[in-house]
């Protein structure tokens, strides 16, 4: 008797989700319940067991109940599965075609449908098929039902979230709305320790010494939430991963960000980064903690990953400085200023002082003369800045067009290629399962055809994303110039560096090996500004660290 319990199971299988709620639909799990136990009893179905979902979209198939049934059914343990309905098993017509047309069939699963006279004893049901589209429709019109909802809210400012922002609260009189609270100093804190060239790791490790609370702390000891071991036992454990969130996030400067994230469609519930076009920016929607020129600044600065290595205060070009030929960092050797020793310190290729000369060349270069060389490029820059701002940055577009429009041509007429394929391929995927439900084609056939499919789906997707992100990037290029622009013009008469000056301005700097050009010594060097990238090469016309001779090959740009 025992063992038969465990085989011959009947599964009474319901589903409830947020989306049949909001449809109108008041069927219950109770209510499931209680109609599918009546039917197997009036039937005469015995060794019954109930499998309840409640909470699960009907378009997504990873739910536990569901795992746990399935599991039965590949054991063959499984004879019978009720539902109340067809959009009870599922919202998404391909999969759920293929539970009941290939999968229950091969486990020898009878399927029943109460309400849609679905009965798979009783022979192919021609309207199944039918219906199941009709559900899939249902979930997608509920899904842009809901969507449309909060992008009206989006467009109108208002703040969606679940929790306000570390550094605000909600506006006790608008819900929806963000005030500063009592942490805001520690965001203005976080973009200042950054501006000043500090990694993400450094400043987590600073605000842990300081005893301030992490995020996930702060909320719950406000709202009772993430009540982890580690939040509790750990709560000012800063990590880097938090920091660096905080310092890409627009909300700080005033603006309400939506739709950053998001799912490939109302099929999939796994999270994925969308495109900044996609996204819904709505400025000066409440306090800003910090200003439009630091956010946008910081936001180049950490794109550079800085090593947390012990620092050495005399190098300010740290984690910026790159081997022309390998690509590595270049090492910097601090040294005590003394009379043999003029240089604080020198740059060399990290490959070569691990691997020898083998891998690559020295590079070898001062401290000082990279400080003359970029002191020069600067002023350079800022002076062209200071004297006519709209030429500067008419000269810097001719610069950045040169060679890029034919380039992007090509790009626009791959990703429509790419985007008439993705169409070709959504129909072929919808015809091919309708020709195996109606038994036009194998189901051999069509996993495979489904399988290429799939894969070149992928594909396209995955290069029409980097497109799009290619051409996303030169139609932002003018808004950087005009940035670049202001943030140099003051600099004009500057004598020395800094380091925050330095990483304010400058994105990397390429030094390459020495070569002989026109019988003489010369070291090129390529300086990558913010927003603007490179815009000429330098030459280091001296080896020697003591008499550094520098000179800009762009020193006699004109823009006039």
């Amino acid at each position: 008797m025992k063992e038969k319990q465990l085989q011959d199971i009947t599964a009474l299988y319901g589903r409830l989700s947020r989306d049949d709620e909001v449809g109108g639909e008041s069927m219950s799990i109770q209510s499931q319940r209680a109609i599918l136990g009546q039917y197997a009893k009036e039937h005469g179905f015995t060794n019954c067991r109930f499998f309840m979902d409640d909470g699960y979209s009907g378009t997504n198939f990873d739910r536990p109940a569901f795992t746990e049934m399935m599991e039965l059914v590949e054991q063959r343990r499984v004879r019978t599965i009720i539902v109340k309905d067809l959009s009870r098993l599922g919202r998404n017509y391909l999969e759920v075609g293929r539970y009941t047309e290939v999968i229950f069939p091969e486990n020898k699963v009878r399927f029943i449908a109460i309400t849609d006279g679905v009965d798979s004893a009783a022979g192919d049901n021609e309207f199944a098929p039918f219906k199941n589209i009709i559900n899939e429709w249902y979930a997608k019109d509920i899904s842009r039902k809901v969507k449309s909802a909060f992008r009206a809210k989006a467009l109108r400012g208002e703040y969606t979230g679940a929790y306000p922002p570390y550094g605000y609260d909600r506006d006790p009189n608008d819900r929806h709305k963000l005030v500063p609270n009592q942490y805001a100093w520690v965001v203005k804190e976080i973009f200042q320790m950054s501006l000043a060239g500090k990694s993400c790791s450094i400043i987590a490790k600073e605000l842990g010494e300081k005893q301030v609370l992490r995020p996930q702390a702060y909320l719950h000891e406000k709202f009772g939430t993430f009540a982890s071991d580690i939040v509790l036992t750990y709560p000012y454990a800063w990590d880097h991963s938090t920091v660096r969130a905080i310092l890409m996030n627009q909300v700080y400067i005033g603006n309400m960000v939506h739709f950053r994230t998001g799912t490939q469609n109302f099929k999939s519930k796994k999270m994925i980064w969308k495109p900044e076009e996609d996204w819904v920016v709505v400025e000066d929607t409440h306090e800003a903690l910090v200003n439009a020129e630091t956010f946008w600044t910081v936001q180049e600065r950490i794109k550079v990953k800085q090593p947390g290595k012990k620092r050495s205060e005399n190098n300010i070009f740290r984690g910026i400085m790159f081997c022309g030929e390998c690509g590595k960092r270049m090492a910097f050797c601090s040294r005590k200023k003394d009379e043999r020793r003029k240089s604080l310190g020198t740059f060399s290729c990290n490959a070569n002082r691990r691997y020898g000369g083998k891998v690559c060349t020295t590079h070898y270069i001062s401290l000082e003369q990279v400080k003359a060389i970029v002191l020069a490029d600067i002023r350079r820059h800022a002076m062209l800045a200071a004297e006519d701002a709209d030429a500067y940055a008419d000269y810097l577009m001719g610069l950045s067009q040169a060679g890029q429009l034919s380039e992007q041509k090509a790009m626009k007429k791959e990703l429509d290629a790419a985007q008439r394929r993705l169409s070709e391929l959504a129909t072929l995927v919808q015809r091919i399962y309708e020709d195996n439900v109606f038994g036009r084609l194998s189901n051999d056939l069509y996993q495979t055809l489904s399988a290429k499919y799939e894969a070149e789906t992928k594909e396209l997707k995955t290069r029409a994303t980097e497109i799009q992100a290619l051409l996303t990037e030169a139609t932002t290029k003018t808004q950087g110039i005009q940035d670049f622009t202001n943030l140099v013009a003051p600099y004009a008469d500057i004598t020395e560096l800094d380091e925050e000056l330095v990483h304010t301005l400058i994105e990397k700097i390429i030094v390459h090996e020495k070569e002989i050009i026109d019988g003489e010594t010369v070291m090129r060097i390529e300086i990558y500004y913010r927003f603007i990238g490179k815009t000429s090469d330098c030459l280091n016309r001296s080896v020697t660290p003591i008499k550094t001779k520098t000179e800009s090959v762009a020193a006699t740009d004109s823009i006039a």
